[in-house]
């Protein structure tokens, strides 16, 4: 993915609301490496690898397993947060 590619997914995602208060947000970059996490700041969660929304503890309180879960590359992010919409979209056609 190229950093225009990037910069544009990134501008739509922070415009991008579900329900008006989900945003892709880099939740940390230590030695160069970004980890990026989708969250609703509605109701303080975070989506997770298994498309679920879990509360986002303390950052004292974060375990390493709520880290795998929750914390991606960039392109993992992109993709999950398109699986997503996805799905968000086909449950909704279905209610």
């Amino acid at each position: 993915m190229t950093i225009e590619e990037k910069a544009k997914w990134f501008d739509v995602a922070m415009r991008f609301g579900l329900e008006g208060k989900i945003h892709l947000v880099m939740k940390s970059n230590k030695n160069g490496v970004a980890k990026w996490a989708i969250v609703n700041t509605e109701n303080n969660t975070v989506l997770n690898s298994n498309l679920e929304w879990e509360p986002e503890p303390p950052l004292k309180k974060r375990d390493e397993s709520f880290l795998i879960r929750t914390r991606f590359s960039f392109e993992d992010a992109v993709a999950l947060y398109k699986q997503y919409k996805m799905f968000a979209v086909e449950t909704s056609q279905a209610v």
